[in-house]
Parts: structure tokens; sequence; C-alpha cells
């Protein structure tokens, strides 16, 4: 199994200086979350390369801003303007093979949309689609504000798309949403293909890893009896932490698992 940690983790700081700070540490795998539209233009994407490399550093994955724009861009009823979603999603599929990273990380519409869930399986398999021209898999993440809470709701879009579906499971989101990760895990484990990670605990759902109750020995556990060999993301929410070192330290406790 692979660990890392997000550039999320350091916000507001501007991401080249994150991922720096990343790197810097000798931390083998990041996932780069973009923060506007200027983070996706090709110098600065080849300078977020070269830090990369230069330390040894491999992004995984990409996580965009405009997640928060999904509903209005990919699930309109406007064909026009979903059609100009997709090529929206074009820029940051060009940066992510600039990068170098597979995994693009997807929120969805929200929980409380109108759309059949028949429109959005079909957008998403559109998605995912551009993204398979790229050599990208984008991978719907569980997000408590959206309809991908439900673990009916992605075990019906498993079934509809016919497994074709690659999931990111973040335990945070699942505990605002009440969903157990052990019942995740088991229905969905198979189509896991990256993990964003935090401890939690009765009175807060993301803190540094060995400061809540998340039992890390269990959740490896269930991940390897379905043979997931992929990353685990440090991603935490920075205004929750008592200093930057509590990521490093988060990372620490999960790379001594192996």
């Amino acid at each position: 199994m692979k660990y890392g940690i997000s550039t999320a983790c350091f916000y507001p700081m501007q991401t080249e200086l994150a991922l720096k700070a990343i790197a810097e540490k000798n931390i083998p795998y990041a996932e780069v979350f973009v923060d506007t539209f200027s983070e996706v233009k090709k110098d600065y994407i080849t300078e977020l390369r070269k830090t990369a490399d230069f330390y040894g550093t491999e992004i995984v994955s990409l996580h965009p801003f405009s997640c928060a724009f999904e509903p209005f861009m990919l699930f309109t009823n406007y064909e026009r303007r979903f059609n100009d979603g997709l090529e929206l999603h074009r820029h940051y599929f060009e940066a992510m093979n600039i990068l170098d990273a597979k995994i693009f990380i997807f929120h969805g519409d929200r929980i409380g949309s109108k759309n059949e869930n028949k429109m959005y399986f079909e957008r998403f398999a559109k998605l995912r689609d551009l993204g398979q021209e790229y050599g990208i898999i984008v991978a719907q993440e569980n997000v408590e504000r959206c309809k991908s809470r439900d673990v009916d709701f992605l075990s019906e879009m498993v079934n509809y798309l016919d497994g074709n579906v690659s999931l990111v499971f973040d335990n945070k989101q699942a505990v605002r949403s009440g969903v157990d990760y052990r019942e995740f895990i088991n229905r969905l484990g198979n189509h896991i293909v990256h993990i964003h990670f935090s401890d939690n605990n009765n009175k807060c759902d993301c803190l540094p890893l060995g400061s809540g109750e998340v039992d890390l020995y269990n959740f490896i556990s269930l991940l390897r009896q379905k043979m997931y060999n992929k990353c685990i993301i440090i991603e935490l929410y920075n205004n929750l932490l008592n200093n930057n070192d509590e990521i490093f330290k988060s990372y620490d406790i999960l790379n001594s698992l192996n």
C-alpha cells in the first residue's frame, strides 16, 4: 500500500508551496488540489512537475477546485453548458498528463437534486470516457453534500454502469453521512482506487491520525482483504490543526503500518 499527503492539508498556503513542503519531507506520494483556473495552466503545472521530480515525489491524483460547479455544469438540462463542462475537464486532464497523475477526484450532483439517477450515471460515464482518452481515471468520491454520500446510490451506480466505476473513499465524509467505513469497504471495496484519510472521534470528524478513535489496523486489514494496493492520502483541514507537523506525524503513523 502507498501513503501520501494532499496539498489541501496546507490551505490557504499556495499550492506550489504546499507541494514543496510535502516533497521536501521526502513524502513519496502527493495529491495536488488546484485552487483556481491559473493553477491549471501549462506553465504553472510544468513547474509543479519540476518540483515533484526534483524531490522524487510522485503526484498520484488531482482534486479540482471546480467540484462545487459540477451540479451546475455537468448535471444541467442545458446541453451546451454540459458540453462546455466536459471541455473544462479537458484542461484538467491535459494538466494531469503533465503531472503524470492518474486519478481525478469527482464529487458530482448535490443531494437535493431532482435529476434522475439514470441521468447522473450517464453523465458520469461521459466524463469517465473523456478521462480515459487521456489515460485518466475519473473517480467518484463519497461526499456528504452530494448524492454520492449514499452507499445504496453508489451500488446502483456500479450496477447501472456494469461495474465500470472507480471510487474515492473519504472516511470523514462517510462519518458526516452516517456511513460506517466497514460497510462501505465490504460492499464497494473492489471499486476503490483512492482514499482520503483522517482520524475522528465523537466531537470532531477530521483529526490528525492518532488523536481520534479510528481503528487503523482494522481499516487497513479490511482494505488488504479487498487486495487494495493503491494510495491512502492524508487529507486534513488546516484550520483544525495545531501546526503543520501534525500532517507529517499523521503520515508517519500510516507509514508505520507497512
